[in-house]
């Protein structure tokens, strides 16, 4: 039924193509993509837990694993997310104030993680590599993936396909966003995809992130519809980011093919990617309003620093607890540590933090505002 409905409304829906807002200026919070945060972020703990070699031997949890192996496509989640928000957090704003506010939302938490799981791997609670001092400095800027130096964590990596996607928000957003140039954007964004594949250009690739491309071009193109309604171009845009996902997941030989065999594990996977879709669709289109919890803000709020932290602090504790426990008892602790964890970085960390830094960094932004008033 819900397919019929998307057909439909691709088919009979007026482009708005008004520049001026379609919907009330103030910003309006959606807490479902706080619960989607907070699953997607849950479903790459219970991966990572299920998979890591800290149990002492592959295979820890053998029926359970074969739910589990599918949260590795929470990062998948994560960048269509990624690509709705920004796009909601970009427009009407000035490139250094988007800037200031994703910096404020990003650095806090992370630097912490950096701290604190870089001062572990140093006295030897690591989990497979003990960085140099180099490594730590490279990782404290966020470009260490850029500059070809080794992660401290597992999870970073995906905060580089981020950044780059913030760096490109922010060139567009000084162009000016319009719904029309988004379309453009978009576009030219599949376009070039397609260029740098035919002929292998490293800099192109660099700058396009052809990994989370499609998610990110998926999530800007459902923040339009979302915003303005739905009309043919941007459903076309969200069918082609879903089509590039499955091209490319499906060619990554995923796991579930070598567990379920290839017709079964295909499915599987295809299944998976397209209901991250599915879901983030009946988000744009308005379907999972009435999920409006005030407690899924803060579980939104646990989903940054739960990613940062689990991986090292439940490898370490696993590999201490389940010798004792048992692995039954062990894996339900370390994951209600890991989010007491979550908890105490948020509030201790990011709380106090993050509006300082932000208003900090609007200052630094405006201190030339007297000159250029004619007062300096």
């Amino acid at each position: 039924m819900i397919f019929t409905d998307i057909f439909l409304l691709m088919l009979t829906a007026a482009p708005q193509v008004v520049e001026s807002p379609a919907m009330p200026a103030g910003r309006q919070r959606l807490r479902i993509l706080d619960l989607l945060r907070f699953c997607a972020a849950f479903a790459v703990v219970l991966f990572h837990f299920g998979d890591t070699r800290a149990w002492g031997g592959p295979n820890a949890f053998p029926t359970l694993s074969a739910v589990t192996m599918f949260g590795v496509y929470g990062v998948r989640m994560f960048f269509v997310i990624s690509g709705f928000v920004i796009l909601m957090s970009a427009w009407g704003r000035s490139p250094g104030d988007f800037a200031s506010s994703r910096i404020a939302r990003l650095y806090p938490a992370y630097w912490a993680s950096v701290i604190i799981l870089g001062a572990l791997a140093l006295v030897g609670l690591t989990t497979d590599h003990r960085p140099t001092l180099s490594e730590l400095l490279a990782n404290l800027t966020m470009l260490q993936h850029g500059l070809r130096i080794r992660d401290l964590e597992i999870v970073y990596w995906t905060l580089w396909q981020e950044l780059v996607f913030y760096v490109l928000i922010a060139v567009f957003a000084a162009i000016g966003i319009t719904y029309r140039r988004c379309l453009a954007f978009l576009a030219g964004w599949l376009f070039l995809l397609a260029i740098a594949e035919r002929v292998n250009a490293d800099l192109l690739q660099a700058v396009l992130i052809p990994f989370s491309a499609p998610y990110f071009i998926a999530g800007m193109a459902l923040y339009l519809i979302h915003r303005f309604g739905g009309s043919l171009l941007p459903w076309l845009l969200v069918g082609a980011g879903w089509a590039l996902a499955l091209v490319q997941v499906l060619g990554e030989n995923p796991p579930a093919v070598q567990r379920f065999g290839e017709a079964l594990g295909s499915a599987l996977v295809v299944g998976v990617i397209s209901l991250i879709f599915v879901v983030m669709i009946l988000v744009a289109l308005g379907r999972l309003d009435g999920i409006d919890w005030r407690l899924l803000t803060v579980l939104g709020a646990l989903s940054y620093p739960l990613y940062l932290f689990h991986h090292h602090i439940g490898f370490l504790l696993i590999g201490r607890l389940h010798a004792p426990l048992g692995k039954m008892i062990t894996l339900p602790l370390v994951v209600v540590l890991v989010l007491a964890l979550a908890y105490a970085v948020y509030r201790l960390v990011e709380v106090p933090l993050q509006p300082r830094l932000r208003a900090a960094l609007d200052r630094s932004i405006r201190a030339d505002a007297g000159y250029l008033d004619g007062r300096g």
